[in-house]
């Protein structure tokens, strides 16, 4: 099988599925756009997520020759050895009682963003709400200054929406510190400072993420200044990807008037599976790339080493096989939580449990807010996808407000 889809395309990719439908009816694997293998099931995406001896994930999301040092190289470009200890460290900064003890700065965030929105008015809640509140939480978690999460979201989504993920590079140089300057810096300055607190005693943070990433070791060696900055940056990108697309996709879905807004409010313990639906049906990163080592077969079918292998993770969220009516939101699907968004196995995302946690306090808040009738999608809005190729998330969400019980 044979098709131009290309995964990299932004325009493609977050309007192909019907495509992905037909692709995975004709197989597993389909050959698609510049010899690429696309993996469109449920279950060989799984097989080849499991198998990080035969499909590498060094390269990431970038394009075929561009190398990025390992020093320099985020949690989603490592491979094991190095990722499984990396992974380990990360799992240990954001552990559960980590994110449990910031549940309330999250939850106080949000009721003031919320409070904010103009009622009755109009406004729009990506940046008013589905955007700060996963940027504030993850920059609270690092113990950096409330003040300079503005800076850091509008430097994060220049670099996300640029062509840096794929080409490591940008008009200003190469590598992360030349590309974004701004950026590179802070993170640096920062963990600067919190080394020296801790080289003279002073462990006034021990909680803050930031603090146990300094502390923690990979081989009985400290991680270094640079891979602790890629590993900073990678932890405030994830909230302006993952975290943000996930709750503006719920944000959209509850507003879209499908009962999905009743249902949450009659039964407020539907909210976790509603994060999961939309985790599943919405997916904020639509697929995983990967580079085959050796030749081997995925579903029975051919791949020869050198190929690069695409995990279609959004097709596999929808493969007939494994979820029944797969593209309908259903509260009460009860395999929901099968879905392949956060990874699987040894690539799962060590920050699922703080997206989770954003999402739930998040639209509780919301709901909390404003009560039924108070809240609508603006007259002239319509769904448009963010720019950036990998991702699935609304540009805007205008809405109207208005008191309760008024009607239009």
């Amino acid at each position: 099988m044979s098709d131009t889809f290309d995964p990299f395309d932004a325009d493609q990719v977050q309007s192909a599925w019907p495509l992905l439908t037909r692709l995975r009816r004709q197989g597993p694997l389909a050959t698609i756009g510049e010899g690429m293998q696309y993996v469109t099931r449920h279950e060989e995406c799984r097989a080849v997520l499991r198998d990080t001896v035969t499909f590498s994930n060094a390269s990431g999301f970038k394009a075929p020759g561009v190398f990025v040092p390992p020093e320099d190289r985020t949690l989603g470009e490592l491979d094991p050895p190095q990722h499984s200890m990396v992974r380990r460290v990360m799992l240990t900064a954001l552990t559960p009682r980590v994110v449990h003890a910031a549940e309330g700065f999250i939850r106080s965030t949000a009721e003031e963003l919320l409070a904010a929105v103009p009622v009755p008015g109009r406004s729009d809640l990506v940046p008013a709400f589905t955007s700060p509140l996963p940027n504030r939480a993850t920059i609270h978690l690092l113990g950096f200054p409330s003040a300079d999460a503005p800076a850091l979201a509008a430097w994060a989504t220049e670099l996300i929406e640029s062509g840096f993920p794929g080409t490591n590079r940008s008009e200003r140089g190469e590598g992360f510190a030349l590309a974004f300057p701004e950026f590179a810096g802070y993170i640096d300055d920062k963990v600067a400072e919190r080394a020296a607190e801790l080289a003279a005693g002073r462990d006034v943070h021990p909680d803050e993420v930031l603090t146990r990433l300094l502390r923690l070791e990979v081989s009985a060696e400290p991680l270094s200044r640079r891979q602790v900055r890629a590993m900073v940056r990678n932890l405030i990108t994830g909230g302006l990807t993952t975290t943000s697309q996930l709750l503006g996709n719920l944000v959209d879905s509850i507003l879209a008037g499908d009962g999905i807004e009743a249902q949450l409010r009659r039964e407020p313990a539907l909210i976790d599976g509603a994060i999961e639906e939309s985790l599943r049906l919405r997916p904020p990163v639509m697929f995983m790339p990967r580079e085959c080592l050796r030749d081997t077969e995925v579903g029975g079918c051919p791949v020869a080493a050198g190929a690069r292998v695409i995990v279609g993770s959004a097709s596999a969220n929808r493969d007939e096989l494994v979820f029944a009516d797969p593209d309908r939101f259903l509260l009460d699907r009860d395999n929901t939580a099968d879905h392949l968004t956060f990874g699987y196995g040894p690539h799962v995302c060590p920050g699922a449990a703080l997206a989770r946690a954003v999402a739930r306090i998040g639209i509780t808040a919301l709901l909390d807010r404003f009560p039924a009738g108070a809240l609508r999608p603006a007259a002239d809005y319509r769904y448009e996808n963010v720019a950036t190729f990998f991702e699935c998330g609304p540009r805007t969400l205008l809405v109207e407000t208005f008191t309760p019980f008024t009607t239009r």
